[in-house]
């Protein structure tokens, strides 16, 4: 019976969407880090990126987001069969309280496990795309990723589930649940903090459940070539430190199983709203209404539509994960921000941003391809299709409102993020706040970028036959474009939603760089208009799935504003696009990070055998600089004095 229990509660985690979100999320975490330079988790060093040091790294860092995933299976787990109504059915079973107890953990916990077997494994496939340098790769050893997997994440896994299983049990919400992890989270980073000092290492080490201060004390003194190469041996601090929080995991469960109550609660007897007896009101009389169709009738009903939809994104677990990953890998991040290599800096605006960037904007895109597939897919999975594609609505009166629903979810996240570095800033004493520089920096590119990326998830959802395809086809996509510009592909012309990188400064913000950006922005958005009026024109309705039909009304259906908007969004496409490609290709010569690589290298071949020429020394600089940021204008005047102090005479000076 145990055994069935455990394979039932797994099959159900499985299929939950939570199990696929999260299981593509850690993946191209992890992934990205691999195989691109911006994204870094952790800091490995000058190893292979497939070292076992910065592999056990990697793996550790992410166990610690991994317990937020973890929660809500576990949780779901106990809570499950008290919020369906289902647990008095389930109680008058012959299951007893043990199996029933250690199945449900069993089975969650082994999902968690599926879940965070991706962290390795994308570890083990970024290592082996075409476009890394080799220099950076090591050789593939499996038995490196089975350690990380049964010696880090295991136990780490075990211990996390055990505690978050005893809270739900003890609270039966998963709210306190959360709040309990949020708790455990911040008692585990002061206590890293004041055990800091030397002297507290040792217990520093043992009290870390997910083993990053043993793995940091283990290798400290090893060479780059020792942690590219070697595995710490679970001896010393690794093996006390393992066994104690399996210890603890025992207890922990142990204190869930003994506050768990396996019997039905007594149940309380109503009173009956009316006394024995009592005359029943007569009916009110029916009085027929008239339905009205005018313009405010319908903004009221698709703002009624579209909170619909948001209080659907709001009220999944899936979404406070998401974006509590997001704020937590955030908030790492933005500490590197204001201390590096023992130097403290203000943490200005510009930098905030900058680290949201680069640590937060993948979850916007994340929750964007997740919940375009929810949203479109909703009304089929209740089985409600019928009934809501009967009505006389039009195809955007449903699509629409989903769209709108995403936009403000994507909004409300980066506010969230935006909320999180003030809170940075204020906790460091840094109380100038740029709302204005949040707003136009980070809030706004961030928001277009993500609501690119969703409506060409709704144009695939729109198309496939499956939700679980359309999120495929997405994730080909997301990692095709990171493989195309590996291989020189680059251009934002046809990188779907590229736009240029904009540098910021603390003096005059994003200057003119913005630009540029504004019109590769505007040059995908009118691509997504196409795409957004071809998903409304495509939309499924009914019973028919099949794509072919739908193709075969298209040209019918694309008569009146349908076909108006999409002329009009084509050619502003191409003629936006013609005018990029003219300042980019014509007026400038376009280079791709392989010709920039090549031209480094010509560069030294031909100067580098001047290297050892000699020349004269600045010994002196007087300069006088007036900028003009506005203006993009700088007057220069100033003057270098050269002394020759080679003691030979100098037959040529070098300018550059």
């Amino acid at each position: 019976m145990l055994w069935r229990i455990v394979t039932f509660e797994l099959r159900y985690q499985l299929r939950t969407p939570l199990f696929l979100v999260s299981y593509a999320l850690f993946f191209l975490l992890t992934f990205g880090s691999v195989t691109i330079d911006q994204i870094q988790i952790g800091a490995p060093g000058n190893v292979h990126v497939n070292s076992p040091y910065a592999l056990l790294q990697t793996v550790a860092i992410m166990n610690v987001f991994g317990i937020f995933v973890l929660t809500a299976f576990v949780a779901n787990a106990v809570i499950r069969d008290d919020e369906s109504g289902f647990a008095p059915i389930v109680r008058s079973t012959r299951i007893t309280k043990f199996n029933y107890l250690v199945g449900r953990f069993l089975g969650a916990w082994l999902v968690a496990l599926i879940v965070m077997t991706s962290v390795p494994l994308a570890v083990l496939i970024g290592a082996l795309m075409p476009w890394l340098d080799v220099e950076k790769v090591g050789p593939l050893v499996l038995s490196h990723y089975v350690y990380a997997l049964f010696i880090y994440t295991a136990p780490t896994l075990l211990v996390a589930g055990a505690g978050f299983f005893a809270l739900a049990t003890a609270t039966r919400s998963m709210m306190w649940t959360y709040v309990g992890v949020v708790a455990f989270l911040v008692g585990y980073l002061t206590a890293q903090v004041l055990l800091a000092e030397p002297e507290l290492e040792t217990w520093s080490a043992l009290s870390d459940p997910f083993a990053l201060g043993s793995l940091a004390l283990e290798t400290r003194y090893w060479t780059a070539a020792e942690r590219s190469t070697q595995l710490p041996p679970v001896q010393g601090l690794l093996l006390y430190n393992r066994l104690l929080w399996i210890g603890v995991a025992a207890a922990l469960f142990v204190l869930a199983y003994a506050l768990f109550r396996f019997d039905a609660k007594g149940a309380k007897v109503r009173k009956s709203r009316r006394a024995k007896g009592a005359e029943t009101p007569p009916a009110a009389p029916y009085l027929p209404v008239s339905p009205r169709a005018d313009r405010r009738t319908k903004w009221r009903q698709f703002a009624a539509l579209t909170r619909f939809d948001m209080a659907f994104v709001f009220k999944s677990p899936a979404f406070f994960v998401l974006l509590a990953l997001g704020v937590l890998n955030t908030l790492g991040t933005l500490a590197t921000a204001v201390e590096s290599h023992g130097t403290q800096y203000f943490p200005v605006t510009r930098a905030m941003v900058e680290a949201l960037q680069g640590a937060f904007t993948l979850f916007p895109i994340i929750i964007a391809i997740y919940y375009s597939g929810e949203l479109v897919w909703r009304d089929r999975e209740r089985r409600i299709h019928e009934i809501v594609d009967a009505t006389a609505a039009p195809n955007w009166a449903f699509m629409v409102p989903k769209f709108a629903a995403i936009v403000l979810v994507l909004t409300a996240s980066f506010v969230v993020a935006t909320l999180a570095a003030i809170a940075f800033q204020l906790y460091h004493g840094y109380t100038r706040i740029e709302l204005a520089a949040y707003l136009w920096w980070f809030i706004v590119p961030g928001v277009i970028a993500a609501v690119l990326l969703a409506i060409l998830s709704v144009f695939v959802q729109a198309l496939v036959p499956h939700k679980a395809l359309g999120w495929a086809v997405m994730l080909v996509y997301i990692v095709a474009g990171v493989a195309l510009s590996g291989a020189g592909f680059e251009h934002n012309l046809y990188h779907y939603g590229g736009s240029p990188a904009v540098p910021l400064s603390d003096m005059n913000g994003m200057g003119r760089f913005w630009i540029g950006r504004a019109w590769f922005q505007a040059y995908w958005l009118g691509f997504a208009l196409i795409l957004l009026v071809l998903a409304h024109l495509l939309w499924r309705r009914g019973v028919e799935t099949s794509l072919r039909p739908r193709l075969r009304r298209l040209p019918a259906r694309l008569r009146g504003a349908p076909g108006r908007i999409i002329a009009a969004a084509a050619v502003s496409w191409v003629l936006l696009g013609g005018y990029i490609f003219y300042n980019t290709n014509v007026l400038n010569e376009y280079l791709t990070e392989n010709d920039l690589d090549e031209y480094a290298a010509d560069f030294e071949r031909t100067l580098l055998h001047f290297e050892s020429t000699p020349q004269p020394r600045i010994i002196d600089v007087k300069l006088a600089v007036d900028l003009y940021p506005k203006q993009v204008r700088a007057i220069t005047k100033g003057e270098y004095t050269l002394e020759n102090r080679t003691g030979m005479p100098l037959s040529e000076v070098h300018v550059r």
